[in-house]
């Protein structure tokens, strides 16, 4: 079974938590892998977040942008994504004077020149004030349908609670643009909750909705996808090692999980590696894992007709590469 081979989606991965050492180290002309990966010093969220300041401080021109975005795009080809949907906080990428529009449409160009089948999802950030988080939601209500299809709401979830940003989502629910919340990670119950009342159809992580029985028959009556980040998960110590992690048992109880890689560059992960450990720790088989593309295209961010055109792609590709939907 050569899961590389097997046609993927992918729903959250972070642009700047994905640059390519190589570049960070040509562009600086110095080794700084250390300092955008984590390492057994790594014990929280925070200090998980400490790896991002790198990669931001050279995504601030044009030709960085582009670069950057062009080269994930071919990583993810590279493992046969056939959609992705990438996220990233235009506000980190205007200190040497780019305007949110120009961060916006050099992304676009990057990701363009792969090839990749692609939208952009806007990231506020809760450490951000109201107005400045107010910038990302009008951006992307700028953009909406022309590259960008969503927003969410990142950062430090265990010091800035999810339920504070009530306003914020209102706003975005009254210009009809959709959103996911980065909740249940390093926060539980009340932020799964609260993004949850907010209206969110997909949560980033959301893996300790494993501890509450109400919350799993809520997520999976209100057909609520969740995106799941294995490694992501244990590096930032929500989980002490990969047989710890719930993803298995949220699959068995019917709860829509897709799989994910939050940070390639961060997690020293990639999409096919999550794949294998997934396989070989959990047991999952050929058609788990088509189920999970499948729920993840029907989650997207992207029009009813566009989900039918991909579901018939990805089922094309499947069939192509010789995988048995049984296996």
């Amino acid at each position: 079974m050569n899961l590389n081979r097997l046609p993927k989606i992918l729903q959250h991965v972070h642009l700047d938590g994905s640059v390519r050492i190589e570049t960070a180290n040509e562009l600086l002309n110095k080794d700084v892998s250390s300092e955008m990966m984590i390492d057994e010093n790594c014990k929280s969220l925070s200090d998980y977040l400490t790896k991002f300041k790198i990669p931001i401080s050279l995504m601030q021109t044009k030709d960085n942008l582009i670069r950057v975005s062009y080269e994930l795009g071919i990583d993810l080809l590279n493992q046969n994504v056939i959609y992705v949907e990438v996220r990233f906080c235009p506000l980190f990428h205007i200190n040497e004077g780019l305007s949110l529009e120009e961060v916006v449409d050099s992304i676009l160009k990057g990701l363009n020149q792969s090839g990749i089948k692609f939208n952009l999802i806007l990231c506020m950030m809760r450490e951000f004030s109201y107005e400045k988080n107010k910038q990302i939601i009008n951006l992307a209500n700028k953009y909406l349908n022309k590259g960008v299809c969503a927003i969410d709401l990142a950062g430090d979830e265990g010091s800035y609670p999810t339920k504070n940003y009530r306003n914020l989502f209102e706003l975005a629910s009254s210009l009809n643009i959709p959103f996911t919340i980065h909740a249940g990670e390093a926060d539980g119950c009340e932020s799964i909750s609260s993004a949850i009342e907010f209206g969110a159809k997909r949560i980033g992580h959301g893996v300790r909705t494993i501890e509450y029985i109400d919350l799993i028959n809520e997520i999976r009556e209100k057909n609520i996808t969740l995106e799941v980040c294995p490694t992501s998960n244990i590096d930032t110590m929500v989980y002490s090692n990969y047989k710890e992690h719930p993803i298995k048992k949220l699959y068995d109880l019917g709860v829509k999980v897709t799989i994910n890689t939050d940070n390639n560059t961060v997690s020293n992960i990639s999409l096919n590696k999550e794949y294998e450990k997934l396989k070989n720790v959990f047991n999952f088989k050929v058609s788990d894992f088509i189920k999970m593309n499948i729920d993840a295209i029907n989650s997207c961010f992207i029009s009813d007709k566009e989900k039918k055109e991909l579901i018939l792609k990805y089922r094309k590709e499947v069939q192509n590469e010789g995988f048995n939907y049984g296996s």
